[in-house]
């Protein structure tokens, strides 16, 4: 017989890859708001620290395995956010095992419980690959990694389980910074720090960004609207900022010097230089993506980029 795990009149929420950036931001908003029970779908018993003061209950399973979601059809639940993913871009298998069969695992799984909605996190890397600028959601799929191709595979699958009858919204995410931020700001600050962060083409390109609570306040918004369960949505900053403005906010965040140019001269020298040519190369093209489709529904992010950069340097979640 199926668990009463209801409140009345709440929702019940599953949240996959909670123990994640974006995961946590959104269980640590949802328990902020009366209305929602909250389930944490986890893999590893040792990262819910953060997430047991939130009073959250736990399911544990692996996405990657249909099997250990079973027991989830034992329980009611009304909406699913499924924020799970791989994102290192050098295990093919892995990011296929995560990311494309993972999602179809969960969207399995939502079809069976018969979900009011699921939100889905995708990414703007399904279409990165496209020259334009900006870019816009309903581009021809194109990746420029192993990453993004794995996004489109498991993008695919939530169409298809849409087209089956699963209310589904896709949204597509640009990179995304902000408090606890695990996977450059680190990194970022320590080159800074030392001034071994060198600004190409005098830091001029430009580069859209999103705050980790202006994703999350769009996929909260998008439970409201049923236009968002047709065609896919890109989520970023009100405010485009060049190379330079960013890592001027990060610099003078830390109380350090702001980054230094690369005399033009002295350009083709340093992109060629192994490992850090390659990281260079990556600001000299602008990326900027076109939110005016999610503004059509009325969302509009509400943390201003300058300030959210500087909240996320000296704030920690």
């Amino acid at each position: 017989m199926p668990k009463v795990l209801q409140i009345m009149n709440a929702k019940n929420v599953l949240i996959t890859g909670s123990t994640g950036f974006i995961g946590r931001h959104l269980v640590a908003e949802l328990a902020k708001t009366k209305g929602y029970n909250i389930f944490c779908l986890v893999r590893n018993p040792f990262k819910v620290k953060f997430l047991a003061k939130l009073g959250v209950k736990f399911i544990y399973a692996d996405i990657t395995q249909s099997s250990s979601l079973e027991k989830i059809l034992d329980y009611k639940i009304d909406i699913i956010f499924h924020c799970a993913g791989y994102v290192n871009n050098k295990n093919r298998d892995l990011l296929y095992k995560i990311n494309v069969l993972g999602t179809e695992n969960i969207c399995r799984l939502a079809k069976k419980l018969d979900i009011e909605r699921m939100v889905y996190l995708s990414s703007v890397s399904v279409v990165s690959g496209n020259p334009l600028v900006p870019l816009y959601e309903d581009l021809p799929y194109k990746a420029t990694n192993i990453y993004g191709e794995s996004k489109i595979e498991a993008e695919k699958k939530v169409i298809d389980y849409r087209k089956k009858g699963l209310r589904s919204v896709i949204l597509r995410p640009c990179m995304v910074y902000g408090e606890g931020e695990p996977h450059m700001l680190g990194l970022l600050l320590f080159l800074l720090k030392f001034r071994l962060l060198p600004l190409i083409n005098g830091g001029r390109n430009k580069l859209h960004l999103v705050y980790v609570k202006n994703v999350v306040e769009a996929m909260l918004f998008s439970l409201n609207n049923d236009k968002f369960l047709q065609g896919t949505f890109f989520i970023a900053d009100n405010e485009v900022l060049t190379v330079k403005d960013i890592f001027t906010i990060f610099a003078a965040a830390i109380n350090s010097s702001p980054p230094w140019d690369i005399p033009v001269i002295l350009n083709h020298f340093f992109l060629n230089i192994p490992f850090v040519g390659k990281k260079l190369k990556f600001f000299l093209k602008d990326r900027i993506y076109s939110i005016e489709k999610i503004k059509s529904l009325n969302f509009n992010p509400i943390y201003p980029a300058q300030e959210s950069l500087k909240n996320s340097v000296i704030k920690k979640m």
